[in-house]
């Protein structure tokens, strides 16, 4: 054992150590804190408790730093750092230490680091830096030193196994052996293995919102969930995790990531799909037509009119809709806008001028319902302040109408005659001012017209002169006659289409507002290029803030006849502040699987980034041709078992559909020894299972080993089937296997047969 070694066994001892030391003095303390509180509400006094009601906040407080810090320290006790670095900063006449791990530890007395946390800033230079003089930006500027050295640690349950000394991050061990481990671990190790190009998107400007095009495998999905957590670090003091919303593309993706999420320190962040954040936003009543259905029709070619169909979810995905709803709510805004003067009695208490101006002008930058509720507020307020100057100056007009008939009328008939009907006529009317005065403000308010938001979202298909008037320069003559027949059938149903989300929302923002509770300031999105450009904009403005982290890559883009086909009006029109970055190293598949996989994506027309693999070389992707149903069955259950016999446990069966998923688990569940789990969206993924799962519900997930089978249904070489096939095929670790009758069923007659094998049907 050399000295070296030696050193760091030492050095991870005394770390473990005073870790052990923290903890039992934060359980000690949290015993203190617990006294403390009771001992608070004991004193508490209703004549002076706020010296008490101050104890209990502060104490409480303690008490929740201390039970996170407590279980941060005691989940890393056994791996209390994956790096470190030797740094001399410019001036200085030594250099210092710094060992990196997922949070920070200091010496209490000295407050000298033992540990520093990832995501402060001189850890960058561990992420970023090479050997040789470097620089870091801090709170006070940028320091400026030299780099000697860069260690990674292999640690397995508190003991060193190794370590080694690297220049760059992009070919060392401690990457290679992540990669070579299995598909259940990685999603919580990466922050040992971050790389430089996925480290700037995770450290790039929190102050603007960022649009990444990140490839099959290139760990997009946990980058920005780790920029999420550096965005904590950072904005700790004026940000709550509460503020922060994650939007998944279905509830299995909540579940991949809910071991990420504790392990980066980012609890309580809001998480919802797109759809239910939809309908908790516009209306959880909202039937919505699942997603995968239209998607399906259109792969079975079950669609009638299907040109149509696809060119109306791209309309609908545009910001031409979007004018075309701008049009519509000025019709609303004028429908909705006051014209008559509130009157009290026979008294004008507020023009219809004013009223109308306030309205259009001075709270236009309210939603129209917010506007008629500071109208509301006015009028009040009007009623409230002129009623006694309308009932006083009544008062006194009666008061000189009484002296006139008193003193000015001799005849005493007449007179008495007179002081009856100026009695009378005083008394009705102060009756009618009161009487009208409690429903003056309810009755003005009630002559404008109100819907609910799914009632004016009916109104636009209902009137077929004023939606082409909307519609002008838009839409051509056969379009619009179809987009009214087509919503038309739909709301009869009382179903919309997740492209109708989009519209709903914006109408919400525009008429009602979203609800504070549901806003958010900061936002993830996820598998970006299944949004469209008007999905985006609507979120921007209805939320208040263009601060999103969006993340997707356009090859995966299998909704593309209702997403993202570019990201350009996304970065110029959209967000333009945004930073525009890129991740194009695939960190999952090896060199052989990824070939295969950028030749099936080289099939399409357009020009789509291809994949730069991660240097890590394993078996070509092996293709079965067979012949029989009994015969897929022999080679799926010998292949199950080659793939067990290698160590892998997270194996998929990937079907084009779930028609053919259906069918596969069918011909297999009776027939091997492993469970079999066939997979849906709401479920979370069972271990020790093979997993059945549809093409496109595979995207945003990793497993060792996969297996595409060609059943009864084959992949055509069109857009979506080809980026479906991709998407596949971009999902193992580390072994490819693929089913097919022929090898036209999964396209391998147009790849290179150099780079892959086969393996012929029995004859």
């Amino acid at each position: 054992m050399s000295k070296e070694f030696e050193y760091e066994e030492n050095r991870l001892a005394y770390t473990k150590g005073y870790m052990e030391m923290v903890i039992m003095a934060a359980e000690q303390n949290q015993g203190e804190f617990q006294e403390n509180m009771k001992q608070a509400m004991v004193d508490l006094d209703h004549l002076d408790s706020s010296l008490s009601y101050i104890n209990i906040l502060t104490n409480s407080k303690f008490l929740e730093m201390a039970s996170s810090e407590l279980e941060a320290l005691k989940k890393l006790k056994n791996k209390p750092y994956f790096a470190r670095i030797n740094f001399k900063s410019e001036g200085q006449k030594s250099e210092e230490i710094f060992y990196i791990g997922k949070t920070s530890l200091y010496e209490r007395d000295t407050q000298e680091p033992i540990i520093v946390d990832w995501r402060s800033p001189v850890a960058n230079v561990y992420y970023d830096g090479r050997l040789g003089r470097v620089e870091y930006e801090s709170n006070e500027g940028i320091v400026e030193g030299y780099l000697s050295l860069k260690r990674q640690y292999k640690i397995e349950e508190g003991k060193l196994i190794d370590y080694q000394d690297v220049d760059l991050t992009t070919t060392d061990e401690l990457l290679q052996e992540s990669l070579s481990g299995k598909a259940d671990t990685r999603l919580t190790e990466i922050v040992s293995t971050i790389q430089a190009e996925q480290n700037n998107v995770i450290r790039a400007d929190l102050h603007r919102p960022i649009i990444v095009q990140g490839a099959a495998g290139s760990g997009k999905t946990t980058i920005a969930l780790h920029r999420l957590s550096y965005f904590i670090y950072h904005h700790a003091a004026r940000f709550k995790p509460e503020q922060l919303l994650i939007i998944a593309p279905n509830n299995m993706f909540i579940g991949y990531i809910a071991d990420v999420l504790p392990e980066l320190g980012v609890n309580r962040i809001k998480q919802a799909t797109y759809i239910d954040y939809m309908k908790q936003c516009v209306g959880k009543k909202l039937k919505v037509v699942k997603p995968e259905q239209k998607l399906i029709h259109i792969l079975n070619q079950e669609l009638e009119n299907e040109k149509m169909v696809k060119w109306l979810s791209r309309f609908k995905g545009s910001l031409k809709y979007k004018k075309l709803l701008d049009r519509y709510l000025k019709d609303i805004r004028d429908e909705l806008s006051p014209t008559e003067d509130f009157v009290l009695e026979k008294y004008r208490l507020t023009s219809g001028k004013k009223l109308r101006k306030l309205f259009l002008k001075d709270y236009q930058y309210l939603p129209f319902y917010k506007r008629l509720d500071k109208i509301k507020e006015i009028i009040k307020t009007d009623l409230k302040r002129k009623k006694k100057q309308i009932v006083d100056s009544l008062e006194k007009r009666f008061e000189a109408a009484l002296d006139q008939a008193l003193y000015n009328i001799k005849d005493e008939q007449k007179r008495k005659e007179r002081v009856v009907y100026v009695l009378d006529t005083k008394e009705e009317r102060l009756n009618t001012i009161q009487s009208e005065s409690k429903t003056a403000v309810k009755r003005y308010m009630k002559k404008l017209p109100k819907e609910t938001l799914l009632d004016y979202y009916q109104k636009l298909f209902i009137n077929e002169e004023k939606f082409k008037i909307y519609a002008k320069e838009l839409l051509n003559t056969e379009q619009a006659e179809f987009f009214l027949t087509y919503n038309q059938k739909l709301l009869q149903q009382n179903h919309v289409e997740i492209e109708d989300l989009a519209g709903l929302f914006y109408l919400q923002h525009r008429i009602f507002g979203i609800d504070k509770d549901s806003k958010a300031k900061n936002i993830v999105i996820d598998e970006a290029q299944d949004y469209s450009n008007f999905q985006l904009y609507a979120l921007k403005e209805g939320l208040d803030t263009d601060m999103f982290t969006i993340v997707g890559d356009l090859a995966q883009g299998i909704h593309s006849y209702r997403g993202l086909r570019s990201w350009e009006t996304l970065k110029n029109v959209i967000f333009p502040r945004a930073n525009f970055m890129t991740l194009q190293k695939s960190y999952r598949t090896t060199i052989d699987i990824m070939d295969v996989a950028n030749d099936v994506l080289g099939l399409m027309n357009e020009d789509l980034p291809k994949v730069e693999p991660v240097v890590r070389q394993g078996n070509k992707p092996l293709l079965y041709l067979y012949e029989n149903e009994k015969e897929l069955q022999q080679r799926i259950q010998i292949t199950l078992k080659m793939i067990e016999h290698d160590g892998y446990e997270s194996i998929a069966l990937i079907g084009k559909t779930e028609k053919e998923s259906k069918a596969l688990y069918k011909l297999l569940h009776k027939k091997i020894e492993r469970p079999i789990q066939l997979l849906k969206e709401n479920e979370a993924i069972k271990k020790g299972h093979l997993v059945i799962v549809p093409s496109y519900l595979s995207k945003g997930l990793e497993f060792d080993a996969v297996l595409i089978v060609s059943l009864i249904e084959t992949y055509r070489l069109e857009e979506i089937d080809i980026k479906l096939l991709y998407v596949a095929m971009t999902r193992p670790m580390h072994q490819l296997y693929l089913f097919a009758r022929e090898k036209e069923d999964v396209l391998m007659n147009e790849v290179d047969s150099q780079k892959w094998a086969c393996v012929p049907g029995d004859v």
